[in-house]
């Protein structure tokens, strides 16, 4: 509910301002003020978004090598509920007090501080990765997805409705409840994975072999994903990323500019007529992304349906760039049925070609690209909008289109890849020492109980 609420509530105060400000004295036309206002507002928004995106790419990298090294996954989830927390009782505590454009910037900072929704959605996509098999799970990631979706449009339509009928006050009074609320239920109730037998030698081994020095030992097994050059799978798992995040950088990019370019001119439309279409158009992208792969799987692959989510995204989202009339506008949420699919496929393709004990280093590193698009993907796309409204608002989504070449190439890379790359798996750079010593630690295991053997026959004869 955060995205679209703090950015109508920049808005509103920010007409407020320009409407009790502006001498009488200064001619202006109504065209020329509605410009700079809306200047302003984009302006507003974006510095914001930078506020809470910048720390929150620093924060996450951090949490996710943490999580690796300690096991303890559920900081992904409780630091950026405890951080939501406070940046609702920021807001609220604003509304009482008065307009502060600098009270806005330190929620949006301590939000960023804590992984932001970022590290939240990561720790969540661990937990299903590691609660289903293989086979299934891109149709759990799918139905995450679904989750995720249906979420967001009821946000939509509560902020929307809400908003008009009772101000802001209450909608982030209730934000403030349910951020509590998720603090609590994952800081006390959701139990840690549990680590198996093979995961304790690996990680007794990492412990024993230790520098001693906690920057180095935490982040020093992420080095061993670099080295790719030699090993397909691990060419494949970076190809899957890069297409992951550049993907993400589009869609991030587009939902966080459809809230000004629809609120802006030519549009002008209300708080509650956007909500409605946001959450329509969400419903039907988590409801494809639910079914598509209970569908699709048993004749395409995942890399075949994410071509499917890819074309639906670009089409879509050219339909909204060129199209002015508002009734036909509605038929978009039809041709965006599938912009979700490149999500759970992508990630299901990573985890898929990597172990289990492998996984917690390298969603770090996923979930770093991750926190990067939340921070980059605004500061694009909301800046190409601020410069090309004023000659075609619906510029910024052309450029979008064409930006989506960019994963659509990553993705026939790693299909070509998968058609002619080996079936097992491949240990990587690095592993092999880390076999070598458990093979020693068992041959020395091994050592010490044919020698006690040995020993209990030998006294056995000297008894005899």
């Amino acid at each position: 509910m955060t995205l679209p609420l703090f950015q109508q509530y920049v808005k509103e105060e920010i007409e407020k301002q320009h409407k009790s400000t502006t001498p009488a004295s200064i001619n202006l036309t109504d065209t020329t003020k509605d410009a700079l206002t809306h200047e302003e507002i984009t302006l507003s928004v974006l510095s914001l978004q930078i506020a809470e995106g910048l720390p929150a790419v620093i924060t996450v990298i951090m949490l996710g090598a943490i999580s690796d090294k300690t096991g303890r996954r559920k900081i992904l989830l409780w630091m950026p509920s405890l951080g939501s927390v406070l940046y609702s009782f920021i807001y609220i505590m604003i509304q009482y007090t008065g307009w502060n454009l600098d009270g806005l910037f330190m929620a949006s900072a301590l939000r960023g501080l804590s992984g932001s929704m970022t590290a939240f959605l990561a720790g969540g996509t661990f937990y299903a990765i590691n609660s289903s098999n293989k086979e299934n799970r891109s149709t759990r990631l799918g139905v995450q997805e679904f989750l995720n979706g249906i979420a967001y449009a009821i946000a939509n339509i509560m902020v929307g409705y809400w908003v008009k009928s009772n101000g802001f006050l209450r909608p982030f009074w209730f934000t403030f409840i349910c951020s509590c609320i998720s603090f609590l239920i994952s800081f006390f109730l959701v139990k840690e994975v549990e680590i198996t037998q093979q995961n304790l030698v690996d990680n007794r081994i990492s412990s024993n072999q230790g520098s001693n020095n906690c920057c180095i030992d935490t982040f020093k097994p992420l080095s061993r994903f670099f080295k790719c050059c030699k090993n397909r799978k691990l060419i494949k798992v970076w190809l899957s990323i890069i297409a992951f995040q550049s993907y993400a950088i589009v869609h991030l990019g587009q939902i966080n500019t459809l809230v000004l370019y629809f609120i802006g001119p030519p549009y002008q439309w209300d708080s509650d007529k956007f909500g409605v279409f946001a959450a329509v158009a969400m419903v039907v992208a988590a409801i494809g992304a639910a079914a598509s792969p209970v569908i699709l799987k048993p004749y395409l692959s995942d890399i075949n349906i994410t071509f499917i989510g890819l074309f639906s995204k670009a089409i879509g989202t050219m339909w909204i760039a060129v199209v002015k009339n508002e009734t036909v506008l509605y038929f978009a949420i039809l041709l965006l049925v599938g912009e979700l699919l490149p999500f759970p496929m992508l990630r299901s393709v990573v985890s898929n070609s990597i172990e289990t004990t492998d996984q917690g280093s390298l969603f770090a590193l996923m979930h770093c690209g991750e926190s990067i698009s939340y921070f980059l993907a605004p500061l694009m796309f909301q800046a190409i909008y601020l410069h090309t409204f004023k000659f075609f608002s619906g510029f910024v989504f052309v450029i979008s289109v064409t930006l989506l070449v960019i994963p659509v190439v990553f993705t026939i890379a790693i299909k070509y890849v998968e058609m002619n790359g080996p079936t097992e798996y491949e240990r990587m750079s690095g592993e092999n020492e880390g076999i070598e010593t458990s093979q020693s630690y068992q041959q020395l295991q091994d050592q010490e109980e044919t020698s006690q053997a040995i020993s209990v026959i030998s006294n056995t004869e000297v008894d005899v």
